[in-house]
């Protein structure tokens, strides 16, 4: 190992000659059994155990799950076969295994920042999946340059008996939806990751159609009659070398440029032109020897797809099974391996068991790894040629409130040109830390603990050597205005060379390498830039597909392990790059994941690993948003009655609130920053305002609105809440200094200017206002403003979509007023309270309601399990969206919306409820009013007559979780103890 670990150290220093891929795909699609293969290939384990092992996932939970749960890096070696860009020397490859379960998103984050490239699986029976859908998107967000895989083909041959032409039209048409998406992304037609995922269907079908117009381009009959100037370059094409095809646990897969190679002499035509026609439908015409088109081949020729590729694989099966049940054939595997030309042992053919003689077969003639391995060679670029095209991704241009430092674009210049010298800066990232077992790690077996935390890091500039001294630049780093207090200087003296389980010491890492960072733990948290100067600008944040939802409480089973809990909550905020650990007012240690597997892992984790104490845990505390349905107004005055204060709150269009939403981070810098008029600040502002417009024309006719809409709502935005960022507007408000007094604008509508709906303009001054301090009283009106978003009045969770407009009114000062001031404290903060009271008041008066997290549920099941799949959706207030059965197969799949507070549980009941015969996949999706009253009260005959006398029956859904998040937070709750006062009768009978 100690050789092999010099040989990869030695190849890093050659950028051109390096490639940082990941693997992304839906879960069980067989990233880990993939990357096995790919890892066999060097030696690391046998080419038999590649499937079997799962080297990538040496957690023991890993194990037991048979699922990733942490993504993990290895350094591969690979000598191509052909030329890559005129050099044939080895490349060192990179190759990151992440999740696939959509509670673990936070890991594929990590690994896609990371990388350049990635292959993106998908299962040929499953087909496109929601987590497909998310990693396509991930992969489009991040740059990376991807390369699809069709995996599993052996169960369309074995499970579905599939024949060779309907194995092609299911494979070509998965291609096409594929594509499909990909140009929905960069159109940007679909906005979020569950509309893509239920517009899926509508997209492969429209791409199908589209495949069958277009094959045989432009109408041509014959192949050389195409011409290639007006084709559409796609995303994934086989004729690009970008898509290939195999099986993992079979240990096999191709691309069709190989097959190009062996028939382009048979047939009398061009490599290229050959691999052109395996991607449409090309036939071959045996009498004129051309390559022709469906409308000249009829229905009596083949594909030649077909033809050339799939009926000798198909063979090879069809042959392995016949053996296997005792039926004669005509030749055997043997004869079939000799007639391929390809060497198999005489034991391994001799092999009683049919499907490892086939598997043998397989291996020699289509080894995954070199085909694989190739397609990186060749489509992944180098981190050179990467960076120049990621680099606004990666390191954007950060908000200075200074004066721009002359060593900024120098940082970057370094970042994008991939610099390696000893004189560029060095620059790495952090994406996450690692908990690694200490006999893991070379040379940490005698140090404390049974873990050792490690950065899981990438060098994007200059050459890392131990002792080297670099600054911890956090995410809110200014070059322009530096904070000696947030930076931190740092000694690096442990480097690690990534080898899957294993943690190797190198001396030195240069520039477009991954590594692992030892002795970081106390500098950073979770994510950092490292950087020798501090003029070099923070990395941008990462792209997660989920949100921190699902929360519990935890204490220790013994208060006398306490403070034991709390260093290991510390720890697991450390580990995990997701997890979110908080103290609460009450005193309740919070952690927040993104589902209820991640949960899980996390509460053994905290257990198990870094505690090391039994601890309790709480029912899921459940996130809610408080919302308004109709226009409201209210009047409230300060204590010493100097100033009234009116709010008129109105609701929000859904599609501007869940466009501020998914924008947040981006409207987060143009809203703070000191010049939104700049070209990068520019630019935020005409994606958000893309963003609204995009939503709004795929809203219903009824949720759009009058035209002008979007102008009218944010035209006089003040301000955003809570966090200064959140889906509430603060509206540019009115004053009045006297009753006679005409009313003038108050406050500044610096949204707006940021958003570019109004031009900038210079504030009026307040004469009249000035005994009170105009600053102080607008300061102190969006503090209460921003009081107020954060706590609404239900059940003091966050308001969302409400927009507000203020009129302060100064009223005449009556006499004694001046001297009951001490009495009622300063008038900045009898503002605030004000300001917050009359916003609650407001709200609670415009029919306040509850907005519930809603999980897009994917489901999975057969027809015998439908009627047990509806009847546990059916007590989870969930929402059919739609079923459909999958072409060739007895599978349904059923799309719902699943309320997050109705989820716990949920896979559990349907597995049990269905024997096992149903599966489900959990995304968050969206915000969801309720649309019932949690103070509705019967007041018509009517509705006594069908909510009874005090509207109790059938269950207020929404009342009921109103109470239950106010009685854990300890707040007030109306209910009667004592239901009838008459004397209570003993249950129990007695003889």
């Amino acid at each position: 190992m100690d050789r092999a670990i010099e040989r990869l150290a030695s190849l890093q220093r050659h950028t051109t000659r390096i490639r940082n891929i990941c693997v992304l795909a839906h879960v069980d699609h067989g990233k880990t059994t993939l990357s096995d293969s790919l890892i066999a290939h060097n030696g690391f384990i046998t080419a038999k155990q590649a499937g079997l092992m799962r080297f990538m996932d040496f957690l023991e939970d890993e194990q037991r799950r048979g699922i990733t749960m942490k993504s993990a890096g290895i350094n591969l070696l690979y000598t191509p076969r052909t030329a890559v860009r005129g050099d044939k020397e080895p490349i060192l490859i990179t190759l990151i295994d992440s999740p696939g379960h959509v509670d673990f998103c936070s890991e594929v984050s990590t690994a896609a920042r990371l990388s350049d490239g990635c292959f993106v699986l998908v299962d040929v029976v499953e087909g496109v999946c929601v987590q497909t859908h998310a990693v396509l998107r991930q992969a489009w967000e991040e740059r990376l340059k991807p390369c699809l895989v069709f995996n599993k083909l052996d169960r369309l041959i074995i499970e579905l008996g599939y024949e060779p032409r309907e194995a092609y039209d299911r494979m070509r048409g998965l291609l096409n939806e594929v594509n499909g998406l990909m140009s929905a992304f960069e159109s940007e037609k679909f906005i979020s990751q569950a509309d893509t995922f239920l517009s899926a269907f509508d997209a492969a079908e429209e791409a199908t159609l589209g495949a069958s117009t277009s094959d045989g381009a432009v109408g041509a009959d014959y192949l050389d009659e195409v011409n290639e100037d007006g084709e559409v370059a796609e995303a994934f094409s086989i004729a690009r070398g970008n898509v290939a095809f195999g099986s993992a646990i079979d240990g096999w897969a191709f691309r069709p440029e190989a097959f190009a190679d062996l028939f382009a002499e048979k047939l009398g035509c061009s490599a290229a032109a050959l691999c052109k026609a395996f991607s449409g439908d090309w036939y071959y015409h045996p009498k004129t020897k051309r390559i022709v088109s469906r409308k000249v081949a009829g229905d009596k020729l083949k594909p030649l797809f077909v033809q050339c590729i799939l009926d000798p694989i198909w063979k090879l099966y069809t042959t392995a099974d016949n053996e296997k049940n005792g039926v004669w054939v005509e030749k055997d595997l043997a004869a079939l391996a000799k007639a391929l030309k390809v060497e198999v042992s005489e034991r391994d053919l001799a092999n009683t068991d049919r499907r490892m003689a086939l598997q043998s077969i397989m291996r020699a003639w289509l080894p995954m790894s070199q085909t694989l391995l190739e397609m990186v060679a060749h489509c992944v670029p180098s981190p050179p040629q990467a960076a120049p095209h990621r680099i606004n991704r990666v390191m954007p241009q950060p908000v200075l409130k200074g004066t721009k430092p002359t060593g900024l674009d120098d940082a970057r210049n370094a970042v994008m040109a991939c610099n390696l010298s000893d004189e560029a800066h060095r620059i790495i990232f952090v994406s996450k830390m690692m908990a690694i077992p200490k006999a893991h790690v070379q040379g940490a077996q005698n140090q404390a603990g049974d873990v050792k935390f490690l950065a899981f890091a990438r060098v994007y500039s200059g050459t890392i050597r131990k002792g080297d001294k670099m600054y911890v630049l956090s995410p809110t780093h200014d070059p322009s205005d530096v904070d000696s207090n947030e930076v931190q200087e740092i000694v690096l003296n442990e480097l690690y060379l990534m080898m899957g389980q294993g943690m190797f010491v190198v001396d030195e890492v240069p520039a477009g390498n991954l590594l692992a960072i030892g002795g970081l733990e106390t500098s950073i948290l979770k994510t950092a830039t490292l950087s020798s100067t501090l003029d070099c600008p923070p990395f941008g944040a990462m792209m997660f597909q989920a949100a921190a939802i699902v929360k519990v409480a935890v204490e220790p089973e013994a208060i006398s392990d306490m403070s034991a809990l709390v260093e290991g909550l510390r720890l697991l905020n450390r580990a995990d790059a997701f997890v979110e650990v908080s103290l609460m007012e009450t005193g309740e240690h919070v952690i927040a994941a993104a589902g209820e597997v991640h949960l899980e892992r996390c509460i053994a984790d905290l257990s198990e690993r870094f505690a090391k104490v039994p601890v309790r845990v709480s029912p899921p505390i459940i996130s809610f948003r408080e919302g308004i349905t109709t226009k409201a107004a209210v009047t409230s005055t300060t204590a010493n009655g100097r100033v009234s204060i009116t709010c008129s709150v109105a609701p929000i269009p859904n599609f501007v609130v869940r466009a501020i939403d998914d924008t947040s981070e981006r409207l987060k810098v143009l809203l703070l920053a000191k010049d939104p008029k700049s070209d990068e600040n520019k630019l935020i502002a005409e994606e958000f305002m893309n963003k609204v417009t995009s939503l709004r024309e795929a809203a219903t006719y009824d949720e759009q609105g009058p035209e002008g809409i979007i102008e009218k709502t944010l035209r006089h935005a003040w301000a955003l809440g809570p966090k200064r960022i959140g889906s509430n507007i603060l509206n540019v408000s009115t004053y009045t200094a006297s009753v006679d007094d005409d009313e003038k604008e108050f406050g500044h509508a610096y949204a707006g200017i940021a958003l570019g709906l109004r031009e900038s303009y210079e504030a009026v001054p307040h004469e009249e206002l000035m005994e009170f301090d105009l600053n102080a009283i607008e300061g102190s009106v969006l503090t209460g403003f921003q009081m107020a978003t954060d706590r609404g009045p239900l059940c003091d969770e966050p308001l969302t979509g409400v927009q507000m407009t203020l009129h302060i009114a100064v009223n005449e000062e009556q006499d004694g007023d001046g001297a009951d001031e001490d009495q009622y404290g300063p008038l900045s903060g009898q503002i605030i309270n004000t300001v917050r009271d009359v916003i609650r008041k407001a709200v609670l008066k415009a029919g306040t309601r509850l907005v519930e997290a809603m999980y897009l549920a994917v489901i999975t099941t057969t027809s015998e399990a439908l009627g047990g799949t509806y009847a546990v959706l059916g007590k989870r207030r969930s929402q059919i969206l739609s079923e459909t059965i999958r072409e060739g197969t007895g599978v349904f799949i059923i799309h719902a919306y699943l309320p997050v507070a109705s989820s716990f549980g949920f896979v559990n009941q349907l597995r049990a409820q269905t024997s096992g015969a149903s599966t489900a996949q959990l995304v968050f999706s969206h915000w969801s009013m309720l649309e019932m009253d949690p103070f509705f009260t019967p007041t018509t005959e009517e509705e006594r007559e069908e909510f009874g006398e005090d509207g109790d029956v059938g269950p207020n859904i929404s009342r009921q979780l109103m109470d239950a998040v106010r009685r854990r937070k300890g707040l007030k709750v109306e209910e009667k103890i004592v239901q009838v006062a008459t004397k209570q009768r003993t249950l129990a009978r007695k003889a």
